[in-house]
Formats: structure tokens, sequence, C-alpha cells
């Protein structure tokens, strides 16, 4: 970006939650850590019960009023995540975390802006768990840390 083009709304929104007190004590208490921003992308790991991180790369457009989408990433290749490296669990996990889902291109939650599309019943069956404005990209973010550090976690599938 040159010194004379200006961020989108969206972008501007995203890094003022990037830098609020939300964020930063989820990052400070190891549950996450921001990689990069590349508008509209914004990578993020998530750190499981056994400290194994897990990449994500949240497509942002009209953030935060639009939920954002998650791809399970492999930040080393820059890539999306191989199917054989998702994390593997009981009940839960193998649900919001299903390669199968969409060919792997987003999370199986109700927060995920893919996700919802199709499911209006979760709107009334989830109401804790859809997309939230006004607490962004860390209400999508607290969700997969819930799921990776509670007792249905069993790790990362061997690849």
């Amino acid at each position: 970006m040159t010194e004379g083009e200006s961020l989108s709304p969206g972008e501007k929104s995203l890094r003022r939650d990037f830098a609020a007190g939300r964020f930063l004590s989820g990052q400070a208490a190891r549950r996450w850590q921001l990689l990069s921003i590349n508008w509209p992308y914004a990578i993020i790991e998530v750190f499981a019960a056994d400290g194994q991180a897990f990449g994500f790369r949240f497509e942002c457009t009209g953030y935060p009023y639009a939920a954002v989408t998650a791809q399970p990433w492999e930040v080393v290749s820059n890539g999306p995540l191989a199917p054989g490296r998702w994390p593997k669990g009981s009940s839960r996990i193998p649900l919001a975390f299903n390669p199968g889902w969409k060919g792997g291109a987003c999370l199986y939650l109700p927060c995920d802006r893919q996700s919802i599309e199709g499911h209006d019943n979760w709107r009334h069956q989830y109401p804790s768990l859809l997309w939230d404005p006004a607490k962004g990209i860390c209400k999508y973010l607290g969700i997969i840390h819930e799921l990776l550090n509670s007792s249905e976690y069993a790790g990362r599938h061997a690849a």
C-alpha cells in the first residue's frame, strides 16, 4: 500500500480489534497468535491443549458486520492444511474440523460465513456459537480454542 492509499473500513476494524484488549489478552494467554494480515486475509495460529499450533486463514471481507470464514492453513508452505493434518478427536471435533465439508474451505461452525448458509436452524439451536460483530474475530477464535482445548481433542492426524 502506498502512502496515499487508505485502508478499507473492514481492514481498519480488523486491525483495531487486533490491537484491542480482547485479542491481545488471548494472545498473551497463548490461546492464539496473529501471524500476518494481507487484506482481506489474516493468518492466525490457535494453540491446542497439547501445545500444537493450528494455523487458520481467515477471509474477512465485510468485517465486522459480515461473518468471517476460516480455513485450516499450513503456515510454513502458505497453503491449505492437508486433510491428514487436521485436528482429530471425538464428538464435536470431527464435526467442526471436517475436511470433507465444502472441500476443506471452512470449518463446520455456526459462526462461519460459509457454514451458516443453509443452516437457518442453527440460529435457534446454537445462538451462543453465532457470529457476533461486537466480539468480532475473537468470537470465532474463542470457539476454535475451546474445541482444541476440550477433552474431545486428541491431537493432530498423522501426515
